[in-house]
């Protein structure tokens, strides 16, 4: 295809990117009141979706894994949870829908005056997902996008096509296109996506390209909710039961082949404690992945990008010092086809290193060490923001220290990502790793206008107090036992 005629087929799907959103805002004009029926019937066609295809998608994305992707780690991350997301947003659906009230002022309060807050769907929501879950997180925030009563617009990643194309298939089985539509295409799409006249738009992905993302929605001021990850630090305290730590460490920095946004991605440890936690790391990852880069429970390297890309951090770490201890595997590859990426332990890492400056998403697990635990908060700092913070130990002044002195976008305690499958918790970013929230009441309600309703009686209250023109000695006087004397 010639330039010319890219750039032709780009506008028409431009175009009708364009349609689609005011196909969606037209429906949603004429609709008025989205009722809880309403809502929660659109809830149960997209827990049906769920149950009915889980197979073909799971299998479709174990393809795009190119063959290295745990078939139950998919039903469990991808379809259960989200079975379980639904279910929980139905139960709470009428008491999130419930007006509540508010105070007003004196003297409104005493003459009439009453304040409420109701959750209004906001329009139209665009949701662009990333290729490592691309059906549980292009599924998570639909939840919170129709529980609100909004009508949506997906995009999956142009990484996973095959799952993207099924998506376009399988949506229309269950949504009319003005309700849940599907767009499928390149970066050029995704782009022209982030720039289109949502009412919300929700970006799971880079930092780097969240950033790109915002800037594009600003040209409609759109509002955004972005997830972007970061370098989420495990902090070891001396209280910790370093079995514990050790197993729920490995376990979490492997889910995935360590490609999730919420990946623990280093280690600090004290000094003493270092090489015993390192052991129990390595005698976890032997015992849950024996055979490591032929395992079927093991996801590899999405791509030949990526691999190098985590070569890439290795080598130079390496180069620079640091000691590596490579876990269930004798070297890093086991064949040419074969991204099945063996557990790679740093030690003696530094600033120096690019592994300690870019989000890993890989199964790479650089480790720090610290003396005391006052000096965790300045060697969080460069990686500041991360997207969720992990702590190990029974010392509750160490905890609350560490939760006053590290920013992060949640925090797990004694446990890894387990924070992320909690409905009823917040699940977000905050600065670097994102902005926004999605997940029970904060999902509902960030998908949602929260309007401010005033209602007086037709009792005129503004002269009683003499705040009407011509002003005098009453209002002064008013004023003045707010501001003193005047």
């Amino acid at each position: 295809m010639s330039e010319a005629e890219h750039n032709n087929v780009t506008e028409l799907a431009v175009h009708n990117l364009e349609a689609l959103v005011e196909l969606q805002r037209s429906k949603f004009r004429a609709e008025g009141e989205v009722t809880y029926e309403t809502r929660i019937d659109r809830l149960k066609r997209l827990r049906a979706l769920i149950v009915e295809n889980k197979t073909e998608f799971a299998a479709t994305t174990k393809r795009e894994f190119n063959g290295a992707r745990s078939y139950e780690f998919s039903l469990f991350s991808e379809f259960a949870s989200k079975v379980e997301a639904i279910d929980y947003s139905m139960k709470n659906l009428k008491a999130w829908m419930k007006p509540e009230g508010r105070k007003t002022n004196k003297p409104m309060n005493f003459l009439g005056g009453k304040g409420q807050v109701r959750y209004f769907p906001k329009g139209v929501v665009g949701i662009i997902s990333p290729w490592n879950l691309p059906f549980g997180l292009t599924v998570a925030p639909l939840i919170s996008a129709l529980a609100a009563g909004n009508r949506a617009l997906l995009k999956p990643s142009e990484y996973v096509p095959e799952t993207a194309a099924l998506f376009a298939e399988v949506v229309p089985k269950y949504f009319s296109k003005d309700e849940v539509a599907v767009v499928t295409g390149g970066v050029d799409i995704s782009q022209r996506f982030a720039e289109l006249p949502f009412d919300h738009l929700l970006f799971t992905g880079s930092t780097h390209v969240g950033r790109q993302v915002m800037q594009s929605a600003a040209k409609n001021l759109v509002p955004v909710t972005l997830e972007l990850g970061g370098k989420s630090p495990v902090v070891i305290g001396r209280s910790a039961k370093l079995d514990l730590a050790g197993t729920r460490l490995t376990f979490g920095k492997l889910l995935n082949g360590g490609q999730l946004c919420l990946s623990p991605d280093y280690v600090l440890v004290p000094e003493e404690m270092e090489e015993q936690l390192i052991a129990r790391v390595i005698h976890e990852t032997q015992s849950m992945y024996p055979n490591i880069t032929e395992n079927n429970d093991y996801a590899g390297v999405f791509n030949e990008r990526h691999f190098a890309r985590l070569q890439s951090y290795i080598d130079d770490a390496v180069s620079k010092g640091a000691k590596l201890t490579i876990v269930g595997a004798d070297k890093t590859r086991a064949s040419k086809d074969n991204r099945r990426m063996p557990l790679h332990i740093l030690q003696n890492v530094n600033e120096d290193m690019q592994v300690m400056h870019e989000e890993i998403f890989g199964p790479i697990l650089p480790v720090m060490t610290y003396a005391d635990i006052s000096e965790v908060p300045d060697m969080i700092e460069p990686r500041r923001n991360p997207l969720a913070m992990y702590y190990f130990g029974k010392d509750k002044t160490e905890q609350e220290y560490l939760l006053s002195h590290v920013q992060s976008g949640g925090v797990c305690i004694n446990d890894i990502t387990l924070h992320y499958v909690q409905e009823d918790l917040p699940f977000g970013g905050f600065g670097a790793s994102g902005m926004g929230a999605y997940h029970g009441p904060e999902g509902f309600k960030n998908m949602s206008h929260a309007r401010a309703i005033y209602s007086q009686t037709m009792l005129d209250v503004l002269p009683i107090i003499g705040a009407r023109p011509p002003f005098g000695p009453k209002f002064r006087k008013n004023i003045s036992k707010i501001l003193g004397s005047i």
